[in-house]
């Protein structure tokens, strides 16, 4: 063999098998046979080759050899990679901050991680092969099997919030995402959320806290200003008084004093119960000049001295509607333009006039509802204060929407409901910065109200007949009540509970031909009377006279078992005219 010796050609197939071995660690059996098979393989080679053919061949097994071994470096270098990222997965997995788990079909736990198994308070072996569900706190539980069976029906990734309990017994929150593998195994990721429940948990008690103190301060301003004037008519009322007993001859226009001032007083106690939602909607004609006049003046005692109510106010035409509640509009109006303003010094401007809306002219509502053609009575309340966007004009009649830190939410939405009620309409003109104009249209009547015939007809005699079984126990009430009756013409037997009340009918049932009974009494109240009243005569006609109003009465007592209704303080006609309704007797 010319230039190639047979011991080259048997080196070099050698080094090939020791490198093959060396690197992949072959089995010894593998090895040996790869051997025979390399030397069977040379001696035939040997004796068929010619020198030229063996050269060749010991030159491609050379590079074959070079090859060889830098693919296996590759291929070590790979296998070291991998086991790196192995081990950091590992790592990643173990020491995560959010738990993992692996969960079989059947709902039995496979493999933790340390921070799953350190949130439960036990060892990784502990838990593997428990169901998940023995640690889910028992009113979750339907939760958890609600989201997995959805997660086998529709195959989407699951997530919700539950509580689960740890080995000893403690509760906590947590964040599941489950996702469903193949095989059918869950692969879930747990978060302990306990840190951000406690934490919403205080937030809803601070902002119930922050709700309180603002209606406190709410209520502070708006008692501010009723006992203002509670002062005032109380004033003239004892001033009025002390000068009747001086002056006894001019007592009479004293006394038209008082009685104005004392009406001027009840007017304040009803304005409460309609600012408190108390009040049912009363349809009567309206002068709204007066409405805006009387609001305005006991709001300007109430709002910050900063804030400058101007009035423009015109004798207007009667319009159709409940007196309580258009007046609640003004005062909601004025007092959000009040806030508008804030500490800064500002001005609200309150306009009432008479305007007409002509036919196929586009006036338009803030809806941007065409404002049907007529006669209306325009509120216009203008503030200096910061205005509103775009996004705050949109969804300022929301309700609950508020643009207040904390806060019910709920003014403007009242007022918007009052006024489409009257079959009014409002525009809303705002922009940041320039203040706010706020015009609201009440329709007026097409007829004129026909007062005079009214006035005579509250002044036409009347005297009723029969025994009314009056109770309160108030003895002042009393004794004004009794001598009202008696000048209308009824017999008088007065008690001061539900409970005398009761017996006094029961000894007297057949000659009382109605009851005119309080609601708040000692004893027995006006609520449990009436019941046993009706107990005994289903038909007995009662008459409700009570400091609280008829909606308040209604919660307990139904309506149509409600004669009538005289709200305190009444007057002689009011109570004439109660009397009459249910009486029915003239002479």
């Amino acid at each position: 063999m010319t230039g190639v010796e047979k011991g080259d050609v048997k080196e070099t197939l050698k080094g090939v098998t020791s490198v093959t071995n060396r690197r992949l660690e072959l089995p010894q059996e593998l090895r040996l046979r790869a051997e025979e098979k390399t030397f069977l393989d040379e001696a035939t080679t040997l004796q068929t080759s010619s020198p030229e053919e063996v050269k060749s061949l010991l030159h491609d097994l050379r590079v074959h050899q070079i090859e060889l071994v830098a693919q296996l470096e590759e291929l070590h270098l790979a296998h070291a990679e991998l086991e790196a990222s192995r081990s950091r997965y590992f790592d990643l997995y173990d020491l995560a901050p959010v738990g993992y788990c692996t969960l079989s079909k059947d709902g039995f736990i496979k493999v933790v991680n340390l921070a799953f198994a350190t949130m439960f308070g036990m060892a990784r072996t502990v838990l593997i092969n428990r169901l998940l569900s023995r640690f889910i706190f028992p009113e979750d539980q339907n939760i958890y099997y609600r989201h997995i069976k959805k997660l086998f029906e529709i195959n989407e990734v699951q997530s919700w919030e539950m509580r689960m309990v740890r080995a000893d017994g403690f509760m906590f929150w947590v964040h599941l995402q489950c996702t469903l593998m193949l095989g059918g195994e869950c692969w879930i990721t747990l978060n302990d959320i306990s840190e951000r429940k406690k934490a919403e948990e205080e937030k809803v008690a601070l902002d119930h806290q922050l709700l309180q103190a603002h209606k406190l301060e709410s209520l502070g301003v708006l008692a501010g200003g009723i006992a203002h004037d509670f002062n005032n008519s109380l004033g003239i009322i004892l001033g009025n008084c002390y000068l009747a007993k001086l002056d006894p001859e001019g007592a009479e226009g004293y006394i038209t004093t008082i009685e104005k001032s004392a009406n001027h007083s009840a007017e304040l106690c009803r304005q409460m119960l309609e600012y408190a939602g108390k009040s049912l909607l009363v349809t009567n004609q309206v002068d709204m000049t007066t409405v805006v006049r009387d609001k305005v003046r006991t709001l300007k005692a109430a709002i910050p001295q900063n804030v400058v109510i101007k009035l423009d106010c015109t004798d207007t035409p009667l319009i159709g509607g409940d007196a309580s509640l258009l007046g609640q509009i003004v005062m909601n109006l004025i007092v959000n333009a009040s806030e508008a303003i804030g500490e800064a010094q500002g001005e609200i401007r309150v306009s009432l006039a008479t305007t007409e809306i002509r036919a196929g002219f586009s006036d338009k509502d803030h809806l941007g509802r065409i404002i049907p053609a007529g006669v209306y009575v325009c509120l216009e309340i203008s503030d200096t204060g910061c205005g509103m966007d775009d996004e705050i004009k949109r969804r300022i009649f929301e309700p609950f929407y508020t643009t207040k830190f904390t806060g019910r939410g709920l003014g403007l939405s009242a007022a918007l409901g009052i006024i489409l009620s009257h079959q009014g309409a409002l525009q809303l003109f705002s922009q940041p910065g320039k203040g706010t104009t706020i015009k609201i249209y009440l329709p007026v009547y097409k007829e004129a109200p026909e007062e005079e015939s009214d006035q005579q007809a509250s002044f036409a005699p009347w005297q009723g007949s029969g025994t009314v079984l009056l109770v309160d126990d108030e003895e002042h009430v009393i004794f004004v009540a009794k001598t009202m009756l008696e000048e209308l013409g009824f017999s008088v037997i007065d008690a001061s509970n539900g409970k005398e009340a009761l017996e006094l009918y029961r000894m007297n049932a057949e000659k009382i031909t109605l009851v005119v009974t309080d609601i708040g009494m000692p004893v027995m109240d006006g609520y449990a009377l009436f019941s046993e009243l009706k107990k005994i005569n289903p038909e007995l006609p009662i008459i409700i006279s009570s400091g609280f109003s008829d909606t308040v009465v209604t919660l307990r007592i139904a309506v149509e078992n409600i004669a009538g209704f005289i709200s305190k303080p009444y007057s002689f006609e009011q109570l004439r005219d109660a009397l009459k309704s249910v009486v029915g007797s003239c002479h």
